[in-house]
């Protein structure tokens, strides 16, 4: 099981606002926040939910930036 940190350095190391991932699972922004910052303790469910959801913001990300750079669009920071 991955711990909050970790997802904390995997969103950000991937460019994934976290806002999107709260929009994904349907927690609150400030919820995300805490469980990364260890101010609350995650279920690990939960902790699980915000894993895959990320996982698939990641794969999305990655299908958008191959797909500009196949049609010549620039593929910057796409938060």
């Amino acid at each position: 099981m991955i711990d909050a940190l970790k997802l904390k350095e995997k969103r950000t190391a991937a460019g994934i606002a976290g806002t999107l991932v709260c929009q994904k699972i349907g927690i609150a922004r400030s919820r995300l926040s805490d469980i990364e910052r260890g101010y609350v303790k995650a279920l690990p469910e939960e902790l699980a939910r915000i894993d895959v959801a990320l996982n698939e913001l990641i794969r999305v990300k990655s299908v958008i930036q191959k797909t500009a750079a196949a049609l010549g669009w620039p593929i910057g920071d796409l938060r």
